[in-house]
C-alpha cells in the first residue's frame, strides 16, 4: 500500500525548520558558550599520520555547545602501554550546525574538522582545550528527509600541548602556551626599546627576518632585570648579537642563557635538572662512561 498523498513527512521545509529552531534553542537554554579554534595553516594538516609540522591556532570563534555527556570524562581514561602511563579523558558536545555556520566564516569552515580544538572554560575549574578527534554528521539521521544536518556530535579528547603556537587574543586561551611551552630565559645586555608580547624576535648577521639565524616568540619582557622570556625557539642564539624584535623593532644584545633551564611553569623537570642529577649517576670523567673501554 503507497503512502498517504496528503502527507509528505520528508519534503517539508516548514517542519524541518521547527526541528532546527527546537534544538537551537535547547543548546542556548542548557549549553554554555566555548570557543572553537580552527587550524590556521591548512596547508600543514596531515590527513594520513595526523602529525603536523607546526599547528598554528589564530583565532577563536565564540559558541554555544551543549554538554552530552555530563556525568564524567569517556574515553580509555587512564591506562598502561607500551609509551608507559597514558590518560586519554574524551568528552562528547553537540553543536548546532546553525549556529557554526553564523559564528565561523564558511568560506574556509563548512564543519568542525578533525585536529581542530574546542576550549571549554569551566571543565577542571579553569578551563580545558580539547581536540576534536571526530565529528558525526549523522547524529540526527537525516530528520524529516533533511540532508544538511542539524546538529553536530563532536568526540573530544583532552588536548596535549606540543609547542603549538596559539595566539588567538583570549589571555585565558592563549595562557596554555604560556604555561606548558618550552619556555627559554634570555639576558640581555646593552640595548634599546620595548619588547611586545607574541611577537616574534630574531638574530641575523644583516638584521633582516628573511637571513634570520633563529627566531622565537616573545612570552615576557622583564625591563628591570632584562630578561627576555621566549618560547617556540627554531634555531640556536648565540652571546653577543642583538635580538630584534619583528614588530618593535626593539633591539638588545645577549649576554648569556642555559638552552637547559626551561621556566615554564607547570614543568617541574627540565633538561638542566635531568644533566645535574646525572652526573651523580655516571662518572663523566671516564673516556667512555657507558663501555668498558
Amino acid at each position: 500500500m503507497a503512502t498517504s498523498v496528503y502527507f509528505n513527512n520528508y519534503n517539508s521545509l516548514a517542519e524541518q525548520r521547527v526541528i532546527e529552531d527546537l534544538i537551537v534553542e535547547s543548546i542556548k537554554i542548557q549549553g554554555y558558550d566555548a570557543y572553537y579554534l580552527p587550524i590556521e595553516n591548512e596547508e600543514d594538516r596531515d590527513i594520513l599520520y595526523g602529525e603536523d609540522p607546526i599547528k598554528k591556532f589564530s583565532s577563536a570563534f565564540p559558541i554555544e555547545f551543549y554538554l552530552s555527556s555530563s556525568m564524567e570524562y569517556g574515553g580509555e581514561k587512564e591506562f598502561f602501554s607500551k609509551f608507559g602511563l597514558e590518560i586519554k579523558n574524551n568528552i562528547n558536545i553537540i553543536l548546532s550546525k546553525r549556529s557554526f555556520s553564523q559564528r565561523v566564516p564558511q568560506d574556509r569552515f563548512n564543519r568542525p574538522r578533525e585536529g581542530d580544538l574546542v576550549y571549554v572554560p569551566f571543565l577542571n575549574g579553569t578551563g580545558e582545550l580539547f581536540e576534536i578527534k571526530f565529528t558525526n554528521q549523522t547524529k540526527d539521521f537525516f530528520m524529516l528527509g533533511r540532508k544538511i544536518p542539524y546538529f553536530y556530535e563532536l568526540e573530544l579528547e583532552k588536548f596535549k600541548y606540543s609547542q603549538e603556537v596559539i595566539d588567538t587574543g583570549v589571555e585565558d586561551i592563549d595562557d596554555v602556551m604560556i604555561q606548558s611551552s618550552y619556555t627559554i630565559d634570555l639576558n640581555t645586555g646593552v640595548g634599546t626599546g620595548t619588547y611586545e608580547p607574541r611577537e616574534i624576535v630574531f638574530q641575523s648577521t644583516d638584521g633582516t627576518q628573511a637571513n634570520a639565524s633563529v627566531v622565537a616568540i616573545v612570552q615576557d619582557w622583564n625591563t628591570v632585570d632584562d630578561v627576555l622570556k621566549v618560547t617556540n625557539v627554531a634555531g640556536e642564539f648565540a652571546n653577543n648579537v642583538a635580538i630584534i624584535g619583528a614588530t618593535s623593532n626593539a633591539q638588545y644584545y645577549l649576554s648569556s642563557y642555559n638552552p637547559l633551564k626551561d621556566s615554564t611553569r607547570n614543568e617541574a623537570y627540565d633538561n638542566d635538572y635531568l644533566d645535574n642529577e646525572a652526573d651523580n649517576i655516571i662518572d663523566f670523567t671516564e673516556t667512555n662512561p657507558f663501555g668498558k673501554i
